[in-house]
């Protein structure tokens, strides 16, 4: 675990939120003023245990990665309350006490793909998605961890009192009260969408009691206040309300729900393009998730890509870059001329879900000469999110979701070029908003409405503020045309190979 870093934005106040936004490798703890102005932000990097299909997390890490940044942070002398937002799936059986029973079975674990199979015979795979918004039954549910746990890790099963996801597991930690919501809990596969309620269907393929699961409350719904023993080790009082908060994905579209018809583009370890809607839309081809939003009676459309700045990591090592970071990969992407002189990257370095789901795609380059560089294949690699993301606002059109603005949020925004091309590639502006840490201030957001600091869906003028808006440049418009035009005709040519068993 890294030494925690600290940036600070504000003089430190009286009185602060403080959020956790615990990803995949590496926590994030911000305070923020009531009116949703950002203070101060610490951050550790970790790294999750991988092992073939496994990936595993010791428990105790997210912990001390939330105490390093606490220390790091400087806490005001008035902490008045406490909110949080994680990844999705991850999933922490934990005994009586609380206490973890094993490693937390990471999102990214693939352990689960023969438990998925038997599940997918139980369960019609159609009634599946219109009931849980989830495209396929896979190894990373927790449905089919669960279900892993039970048939391998017996003496496991048998001791668990709950099976936690971890937002759920740092809340339990923090007040000793045990709670999900929906926000969270639509990313296990034993969540009906429509209702919020747990499926009972599901829970019976898998061999899940519902006792085994926590009680569900709505976004931003005090959940207990910081017991004594969490206040020592984590140096802080005892006694701050905590609140549920909302998956990632869904509390960065909370943070900047102000913009009409906006749909969020997430780009960081994956590509994720998310917009609000009142009703659930499902798409016959299932290549849509479905969240429920944190907001009562709402819902997140979610075209997905597996790889987003994940690919970036994957080709600076690879490719002869070690050493490098992503400001030497945007300056040698530069002196590439827009289209790549034809070079096209595929990104399914880790399967698909669009244009179709296919678990067996694999990323390639296409188009590379004699007189192809290295500069044209890294920009073929950023061009290729570009691609994705415009086939990805086609596909929420499709459902009925216009979406006049998008706010570009995560690693991605964070490079101007990159930003640039993806506003060039799909025609329109994109709004990078002064908001740098959306996912934290959603947090932040649901638990200032519930201590009542903010009228419930109001929305504070710092989170209203946009830092830059990129306009596309109509001159790039033929090379992209092309471009993109191959990035379909690739994936199109390539599915009759993805769908040959023997060739994988």
């Amino acid at each position: 675990m890294m030494q925690a870093q600290r940036t600070i934005y504000l003089p430190n106040t009286e009185g602060s939120i403080l959020t956790f936004d615990v990803g995949t490798s590496a926590l994030k703890a911000a305070l923020f003023t009531p009116e949703l102005e950002l203070v101060a932000l610490a951050f550790v990097a970790y790294q999750a245990r991988a092992e073939g299909d496994r990936v595993e997390m010791e428990p105790g890490d997210y912990l001390g990665a939330m105490k390093e940044c606490i220390a790091a942070l400087g806490m005001p002398r008035k902490l008045l309350a406490i909110g949080i937002t994680t990844q999705g799936e991850t999933l922490i059986p934990v005994g009586k006490a609380g206490e973890p029973l094993r490693r937390a079975i990471v999102w990214l674990d693939a352990r689960a793909e023969r438990e998925a199979e038997e599940i997918s015979r139980a369960l019609d795979v159609d009634a599946f998605y219109q009931t849980t918004g989830l495209p396929e039954i896979n190894g990373a549910l927790p449905l089919c961890k669960a279900s892993w746990l039970r048939q391998n890790e017996p003496e496991v099963f048998e001791q668990t009192h709950q099976l936690l996801l971890l937002e759920d597991y740092i809340r339990l930690f923090l007040t000793g009260e045990s709670a999900t919501h929906a926000s969270l809990a639509t990313s296990t596969g034993w969540l009906d969408v429509n209702t919020g309620d747990y499926w009972q269907a599901a829970l019976d393929a898998t061999g899940v009691s519902r006792a085994l699961l926590p009680q569900l409350l709505p976004s931003g719904a005090p959940a207990g206040q910081l017991t004594t023993q969490a206040a020592r080790y984590l140096g802080l009082r005892a006694g701050v309300p905590v609140f549920t908060g909302a998956m990632d994905q869904t509390a960065a579209v909370l943070a900047l729900a102000t913009r009409k018809n906006a749909a969020v583009e997430t780009l960081g370890t994956a590509h994720v393009v998310a917009a609000a809607t009142a009703n659930p839309v499902f798409d016959t081809s299932k290549r849509v998730t479905i969240y429920r939003h944190a907001l009562e009676d709402q819902f997140v459309c979610l075209p997905i890509g597996n790889t987003g700045g994940m690919a970036l990591t994957w080709f600076l090592r690879e490719f002869g870059l070690r050493g490098e970071d992503y400001a030497s990969l945007d300056r040698l992407a530069a002196t590439a001329a827009p289209g790549c002189n034809g070079v096209t990257f595929l990104p399914y370095l880790c399967g698909c879900v669009n244009p179709e789901p296919i678990r067996n795609a694999r990323a390639g380059f296409f188009g590379a000469g004699l007189s192809s560089t290295r500069a044209e294949f890294a920009r073929a690699l950023l061009e290729s999110a570009g691609y994705e993301l415009r086939l990805f606002l086609e596909l929420l059109r499709e459902q009925g979701c216009q979406t006049e603005t998008v706010c570009a949020i995560g690693g991605g925004a964070k490079s101007a070029l990159w930003t640039q091309m993806r506003a060039d590639i799909t025609s329109r502006a994109l709004v990078v908003p002064a908001v740098t840490e959306a996912a934290s201030a959603g947090a932040a957001l649901l638990a200032a409405w519930g201590a009542g600091m903010i009228p419930r869906g109001t929305y504070p003028a710092a989170l209203t503020q946009e830092r830059a808006v990129l306009s596309p440049n109509d001159a790039t418009k033929p090379a992209y045309e092309a471009g993109y035009c191959r990035f379909r005709a690739m994936f199109e040519a390539l599915k009759s190979v993805y769908h040959k068993e023997e060739c994988f």
